[in-house]
């Protein structure tokens, strides 16, 4: 199966020079970076960017950073919408002349038609980037910069699970899940559509989507057991049990979600933590077991899983940020 195009590039282990240089170049097209007074050491960071069709997925982490788009660089480039997810840090500064403050839990839109100039603190962000014309007779105006809560926690889902599955999508597969990305999206940002997303399956959906989401946001518990499930679910343990039998049941499914939790995790090149701490991130009780277990799921260490992903995803760094930004700019011309 051929793995979707993507690009990553990080500064991290690069000599100060050298990374400092190499992000500015590959952030050249979109922002001008420069270093933030008072501040020890030069801008970077990292990101890793999954091509899905049209629409662009990506994670980037900043160290702190000046940021600026002028008119040169709005007329340069393709017409896109930016919806950027901060899991750490922030913004402050100005959109298109208006002061604008982001923080941490906010999914903003970024319209790339407006300029902006601001400081970047240290941040982990996930971004969907979408060609306007697929979002073409909708009003995104109305939605200003933030989503409403009940929106911003859904998009904050959508992102995150559509970046975690994408290193393991084929080419084949992206028609079909970029179609239904976009469907989504045009259904969330529709006000005639609303109660369809925010109403229906999507958000509150039958026990069992709903106990698969309580299972994912509390992996890290040690103490995640059916009975705490049933509690938070609301139904008694009886019922657990009976929605989930016929995926091999509630501990099963928790022990699957944190292996494909930690497998995700491993395959990130920007993800920095040691087998230690994603296992106690995990609710799993050791490395030594994470690591059977994982082999005996996988068919490979933790510690290989790591290794490959991470030299496939470093080799030829150059060669791939001068193809993307190829690619990129034949988008929407």
């Amino acid at each position: 199966m051929s793995s979707l195009p993507f690009l990553h590039y990080s500064t991290r282990n690069r000599p100060r020079d050298e990374a400092y240089d190499t992000w500015r170049h590959l952030m050249a097209p979109m922002y001008e970076i420069r270093p933030v007074e008072g501040v020890d050491g030069l801008p970077g960071g990292g990101t890793t960017l999954f091509q899905l069709g049209d629409i662009l997925v990506n994670r980037t982490v900043f160290g702190a950073q000046r940021v600026s788009r002028d008119q040169r660089r709005i007329d340069a480039s393709p017409d896109h919408i930016l919806f950027q997810f901060w899991r750490t840090g922030g913004y402050v500064g100005e959109v298109a002349g208006r002061a604008v403050s982001l923080r941490a839990g906010v999914v903003a839109i970024a319209d790339r038609r407006r300029s902006l100039a601001g400081v970047i603190g240290r941040a982990d962000t996930l971004g969907l980037i979408l060609p306007r014309t697929v979002l073409r007779g909708l009003d995104i105006e109305q939605h200003g910069m933030h989503l409403d809560p009940r929106r911003n926690l859904l998009l904050q889902a959508r992102i995150t699970s559509l970046y975690a599955q994408l290193p393991r999508t084929g080419v084949d597969e992206a028609p079909r899940l970029s179609g239904e990305v976009v469907g989504f999206m045009r259904r969330l940002l529709d006000p005639s559509l609303a109660a369809d997303v925010l109403e229906g399956h999507e958000l509150d959906g039958a026990l069992l989507p709903l106990a698969r989401r309580i299972v994912l946001r509390r992996l890290p518990d040690p103490l995640l057991t059916p009975d705490a499930i049933a509690r938070e679910l609301r139904v008694s343990r009886a019922t657990l049990y009976r929605i989930f039998a016929p995926i091999g049941g509630v501990m099963a499914f928790v022990h699957e979600q944190r292996l494909l939790a930690v497998r995700d995790a491993l395959s990130d090149p920007l993800e920095m933590r040691s087998l230690a701490r994603l296992a106690e991130d995990h609710g799993i009780s050791s490395p030594s077991q994470l690591s059977r277990a994982f082999r005996a799921r996988f068919g490979a260490s933790p510690r290989a899983w790591r290794a490959e992903r991470q030299l496939a995803a470093h080799s030829d760094s150059t060669h791939r940020i001068q193809a993307f930004w190829s690619w990129f700019h034949a988008l929407g011309r």
